[in-house]
């Protein structure tokens, strides 16, 4: 087994490449580092190459999450491993064959899902001009799956993730770093993505966000609010493709690894949100 050490990107197929990175550099934050073709890579202002890949795709959803591992041999040892295990190694280890890094793999998990692993992170430091406000970094993403059981043991057996709450039976968070969760699996009827979350510095910054995006007429679907697992605040948001993006912050850092045990929510007189508004058809569906 090895340890995955940080979610670094998602890739998003979308139906208009303009519409899309308009979305995502002046309504959203991002700013973009480099263009290709049918491609756009944008970025945070953590310093890395991309955290979010738009690709041209008339069937949109998402196309790929990626995880950065420790050092280079890891990639090695995971395909070894996935290999012995029956998964479909779709890249092999080697020199990367897209920006961002120095060398990658990707594979299929086990609801079909394509996963980057990489290491040796490419980092963009100059600033990319004036946002409303702009994200920190992608905090973590949420993966529909149809067998939550199966997802969760798989992350956990092969990459190290570490179980941090439930909600209930419905949702198991899990983490690779000291991050309550940077992934984290939802049961549904089918996979897919649920939402990506950005990161923003604190409440005021989320609410510039929800006042900005509300008079761009970016439809708002759940929040401002707090979780109960993580505790974070969130406010969760439409993009032009129907991807649910959230910005959050105040998420709980776990330091101490022993003295933390996982809990499952809610209990009896609690929801999802712990100043009590109830998840949106969208959330739950």
């Amino acid at each position: 087994m090895i340890q995955v050490t940080k979610l670094v990107r998602v890739v998003l197929g979308v139906q208009d490449l303009d519409r899309s990175t308009a979305f995502y550099t002046d309504d959203w934050g991002l700013g973009i580092t480099e263009e290709a073709p049918d491609t756009i890579y944008l970025r945070t202002t953590a310093g890395e190459h991309h955290s979010v890949g738009l690709v041209h795709d008339r069937d949109g959803g998402m196309r790929e999450v990626g995880f950065e591992v420790g050092a280079a041999d890891d990639l090695d040892r995971a395909a070894e491993d996935l290999a012995r295990a029956g998964v479909t190694v779709e890249k092999a280890p080697g020199p990367a064959d897209r920006p961002g890094a120095r060398r990658n793999m990707r594979f299929r998990d086990p609801d079909d899902r394509l996963v980057e692993l990489s290491w040796g992170p490419e980092e963009v430091r100059d600033a990319y001009g004036t946002r409303n406000v702009k994200p920190l970094d992608l905090n973590h993403v949420v993966l529909r799956t149809t067998d939550i059981d199966r997802a969760h043991r798989f992350y956990i057996d092969h990459f190290g993730f570490r179980e941090s709450d439930w909600n209930q039976h419905r949702m198991v968070f899990l983490r690779c770093n000291e991050i309550h969760h940077q992934l984290a699996f939802v049961r549904r009827d089918q996979a897919g993505l649920d939402h990506v979350a950005f990161e923003l510095r604190d409440f005021l910054e989320i609410s510039k966000g929800v006042y900005h995006l509300g008079q761009r007429g970016v439809p708002r679907i759940w929040g401002p609010g707090r979780h109960g697992a993580g505790n974070n605040l969130f406010s969760y948001f439409w993009d032009p493709d129907r991807h649910i993006v959230e910005y959050t912050s105040d998420i709980i850092r776990i330091e101490n690894e022993s003295a933390w045990t996982p809990r499952v929510w809610p209990a009896k007189d609690e929801t999802p949100d712990l100043w009590r508004q109830p998840a949106p058809p969208a959330m739950r569906d």
